[in-house]
Formats: structure tokens, C-alpha cells, sequence
């Protein structure tokens, strides 16, 4: 495994600029997700990484060699693609040992190296099959299985689980998570779900229209987004946000169809400078909850009517969307919380971990 360096990297078709100036360092053994919508760059990004695409400007390097401009076979990486690329017309142990092969490893090892890949991915039984033979998880593994068993310095993953359905997906997440702890590994990760992204990353970056935006850990990403694109693209269901007046700093009020309602405020300070102006409010749909006796007299609590405009039973919780004056609102309760359609109900309004963006640059305050 190997250090990886993306030092102020561009790409560019024609006049098309699709990569305006990444930088990223990423740790040896560290599990960098690279997320954001389609057309963002981070294809574009991880193909450049792999040497499939050449870069206008800028240095890759891995292990602290510059590789800019060496050919892919020379980069000492491993690619698993969304569509596995297996050959249909090998077995599976053909499959893992292709590589090894090209490398002209002796036979010996080869069999030692396929046996020991196929123990840790649980493909024992698979080894005489034909991809035709195989599930869509199965097939994955393979993929991932002929990956590992060159022992590269950097594994890339560019949407790998995208084919599979939901309860596979779940699996291979799990396997991938796995994987990574026993072999600590340098993965770098494509993926457009913000699920894959919060479960498996040590950091994510998060990517749009070929900038990079937010580069943190998970948690830092979700509970400190840097702008209002961050904030409302990870986490599903998204931040809800809210046109807000900072009265003190102490306190918030909103005004929507006529009425003003008010909300504590936790981190008056730094809100200082935005007495008397307008804010975006940032509050996560977990924050807006049924009542809870515990917190009732707490000073970063209030709670307000709002009126429920159609339910999501999600199991755990349940997804209730409202309607706030003009506004419409995401909020998660519990299950044995009832709400009726149509019939104002009280919602408990948690403002410890609100966020707060400038309402002209959208950067978080």
C-alpha cells in the first residue's frame, strides 16, 4: 500500500473544463470516498488516478513517485469497475489468477495467491464456475477478488456496487468494510450514494462541477457542512433549510404567511455580526421530532405546530413531511409518535446542532 498525492490536478476536453484544480493527500491505508452528483468529475478524477485519462495540469503521485505521466500498467494500482469485466469464458480461478499471469508469477504461487484471495472472499466453492454461473454478489467478489490478489499499492473502486439490489448492496458494503480493516489498504472509492459514503470512508470528498467542496470525515461532513450544497446533498432525507432573522444572540425569529415564530439559539457568537440580518437555518429532519419529556426545559429546545402533509413509515422512525407556513419541512419521530394528515400536531425542534449559512455566498457562518 502507498500514499496517494493529487496535487492541483485539471482536466480539460477542448474548452471544457471537467477538473479545476484538485488537491487531495490521502494516508497510506486510508479509505477515501470520492461522492457528488453526475457530471461532477470524479470519474473523470478516479480514470486520471488509473492513468486511463491524462491530465491537463497538476501531478498524481503514489508512494511519493510521480506518476503523471506513467502508463497505467506502471502505476502499480487495481481497478474493480461497476460492470465486474470478468472474462466469460474463464472460470472463476482463472479469473483472479489472469493477472498474476500477465506478471509471469510462477504457477506455484499463483495457486497459493488465488487459493488464499478466495478463502478471505468466501469463493472457495466457486473457483470451477463461469461468471454465467454466478449471482451478481458473487460476480462482485470476483472482480474485487482478481484486484486483490495483485497486492497493488492503491485499490480503486469506481461505483462497484451500483448494479447490485438493495439487500446485496447492504452485504457488499459490509465485505468491502471487511476487507479494507484485514488488509489496510489505500482504496479510493467513486460512488454517487451518500450511504456507501458515511459507512465506509475514513474521509470523504465531496465533489461538484469538477471543485472540490468538503474534504472531512464523515461526521464532520454531516454535522459541519461547509455551504448549503454540501448540506443538502449529504444525508438523506437532506437538511431542511430555513429563511431566518438573528434577533440576538440568543435567539432567531422566522416569518412565514403572516406569523413570526421564534428559536433558541446555541451558537450566538459566532452570530454575532448577523444581528438584525437574514441567515439560512440549517436543521436536520432527526432534529425536528416528537416532544420529549426529557428535553422539555431544556434552553435549545422549542416546540411548535406544524401540520403533516403525508407519512413515511420507515420502520425504526417514520418520515413525516409538514408544512410550515410556506415552507415544507422533513421531520423524523418515532413510530408510536401518531400524526394525523391535515391535523396540526405538535414538533419538537432540537436547534443544538442547527447550522448556519450566509445567505449570499451559502457558506456555512
Amino acid at each position: 500500500m502507498a500514499a496517494l498525492t493529487i496535487e492541483n490536478v485539471k482536466k480539460s476536453y477542448g474548452s471544457t473544463q471537467v477538473l479545476k484544480g484538485i488537491n487531495i493527500d490521502i494516508e497510506k491505508g486510508e479509505f477515501l470516498v470520492l461522492i457528488g452528483p453526475s457530471g461532477c468529475g470524479k470519474s473523470t478524477m478516479m480514470n486520471s488516478i488509473a492513468g486511463l485519462e491524462t491530465i491537463t495540469e497538476g501531478r498524481i503521485l503514489i508512494g511519493g513517485e510521480d506518476v503523471t505521466h506513467a502508463n497505467p500498467k506502471d502505476r502499480d494500482i487495481a481497478m474493480v469497475f461497476q460492470s465486474y469485466a470478468l472474462y466469460p469464458n474463464m472460470t472463476v480461478r482463472q479469473n483472479i489468477s489472469f493477472g498474476l499471469e500477465v506478471r509471469k508469477m510462477p504457477k506455484a504461487e499463483r495457486e497459493i495467491q488465488v487459493d488464499k484471495v478466495a478463502k478471505l472472499l468466501q469463493l472457495e466453492l466457486l473457483l470451477d464456475r463461469k461468471p454465467a454461473q454466478l449471482s451478481g454478489g458473487q460476480r462482485q467478489r470476483v472482480a474485487m477478488g482478481r484486484a486483490i490478489a495483485r497486492e497493488p499499492k492503491i485499490y480503486l473502486f469506481d461505483e462497484p456496487l451500483s448494479n447490485l439490489d438493495a439487500k446485496l448492496r447492504v452485504e457488499m458494503r459490509a465485505e468491502i468494510k471487511k476487507l479494507h480493516q484485514r488488509l489496510g489498504t489505500t482504496i479510493v472509492y467513486v460512488t454517487h450514494d451518500q450511504v456507501e459514503a458515511m459507512t465506509l470512508a475514513d474521509r470523504i470528498a465531496v465533489m461538484r462541477d469538477g471543485t472540490l467542496q468538503q474534504l472531512a470525515t464523515p461526521q464532520e461532513i454531516y454535522d459541519r457542512p461547509v455551504n448549503v450544497f454540501v448540506a443538502g446533498f449529504m444525508g438523506s432525507p437532506p437538511m431542511n433549510f430555513i429563511t431566518a432573522k438573528i434577533e440576538s444572540e440568543t435567539l432567531l425569529s422566522i416569518e412565514t404567511k403572516g406569523e413570526t415564530y421564534h428559536l433558541p439559539i446555541t451558537q450566538g457568537k459566532a452570530l454575532a455580526s448577523y444581528i438584525g440580518k437574514e441567515v439560512t437555518l440549517g436543521i436536520r429532519p432527526e432534529m425536528i421530532t416528537e416532544p420529549l419529556a426529557h428535553k422539555a426545559a431544556l434552553d435549545y429546545v422549542k416546540v411548535l405546530n406544524l401540520t403533516p402533509l403525508l407519512t413515511e413509515a420507515m420502520g425504526a422512525d417514520t418520515m413525516v413531511l409538514t408544512q410550515f407556513g410556506d415552507m415544507e419541512l422533513k421531520c423524523r419521530v418515532n413510530p408510536s409518535y401518531l400524526v394525523e394528515v391535515n391535523k396540526p400536531c405538535e414538533f419538537m425542534f432540537d436547534m443544538s446542532k442547527a447550522v448556519f449559512f450566509d445567505p449570499e455566498t451559502e457558506e456555512l457562518i
